[in-house]
């Protein structure tokens, strides 16, 4: 193979393989993983779904799913729109501590990123 075929056929690969990543379902920024809180493993569905709960009462703004997801993608920018560049669940929850951008539901310290994942499994049928 000479080399000029090699480099076609490795961008390729590279660009499928983006293109791939971010159309997955449980990828950074997808809608599995916006509801489905880490939290769950530590904690019983039925605590996350009361904790989400609470969270709804508590804002007003942040009630139903759609509103949710909005705010736990941020805004509609480049870089939200390319999942490969946008932050993880895991580093927005890291960086929610970082800014001290926490709220206390049912005593629970949460950064904000999890209370709307909690918010928004209270939302799913059971």
């Amino acid at each position: 193979m000479d080399r000029r075929r090699f480099l076609k056929l490795a961008g390729a690969g590279v660009v499928a393989g983006l293109a791939t990543s971010g159309c997955e379902a449980g990828g950074p920024s997808g809608a599995r993983s916006l509801d489905r809180p880490d939290l769950l493993t530590a904690l019983a569905p039925e605590r996350v779904r009361a904790i989400g709960a609470r969270y709804r009462r508590m804002v007003a703004g942040e009630r139903d799913a759609g509103s949710l997801r909005s705010a736990l993608l941020g805004p509609h920018t480049l870089r939200s729109r390319l999942p490969w560049l946008s932050p993880t669940v895991g580093q927005r929850i890291h960086d929610d501590f970082e800014r001290g951008d926490t709220v206390v539901v049912d005593g629970w310290i949460l950064s904000v990123t999890e209370a709307r994942q909690c918010a928004l499994f209270s939302l799913l049928p059971a």
